[in-house]
């Protein structure tokens, strides 16, 4: 029974790692599925035809170059019609919701977040840096991850 349970667990260990393995980016072409998603107070923030600069970051040091871009620049230097989606997803539960999140409240900026990872599952990322996605009609136009605070604020 031990030899089928550690077979059953290498066939599913296998085929998840193939999965990740095929997971498809988002590219220049695509057509961007609407994202819906909830922002830090809770309140419904959605990816629509009608935004033209989505800026994503899966981890905590792509978050930070955000922020600074957001610190850096006055409030009516941002792009119009732009939307901030983060993936927590991989953060943990009782982190997000009694520390990170409460956080983010105090930001001057709204941000979606992908508490689940599913929303944001095809959007390319680079570790420590932001990805910049331009739209137009949810049609990707251009692709650019960003280390830096100055240059985001720059390809805006």
């Amino acid at each position: 029974m031990r030899h089928f349970i550690l077979l059953l667990s290498l066939i599913f260990t296998s085929v998840s790692a193939q999965a990740a393995a095929e997971q498809q980016w988002l590219k220049v072409g695509d057509k961007l599925a609407p994202i819906s998603l909830q922002d830090q107070f809770d309140k419904p923030i959605e990816v629509t035809a009608k935004t033209t600069m989505l800026i994503f970051s899966r981890d905590m040091d792509g978050g930070e170059v955000v922020q600074a871009a957001f610190a850096e620049a006055p409030k009516e230097q941002w792009p119009q019609n732009m939307v901030y989606i983060a993936d927590i997803s991989g953060m943990p539960s009782l982190i997000a919701k009694f520390i990170a999140v409460p956080k983010m409240k105090d930001y001057p900026f709204v941000l979606g977040l992908d508490r689940e990872g599913a929303a944001t599952a095809n959007l390319p990322t680079t570790e420590k840096q932001a990805t910049i996605i331009k739209l137009n009609q949810l049609e990707v136009i251009s692709i650019e991850q960003v280390a830096d605070a100055n240059l985001l604020i720059k390809k805006w």
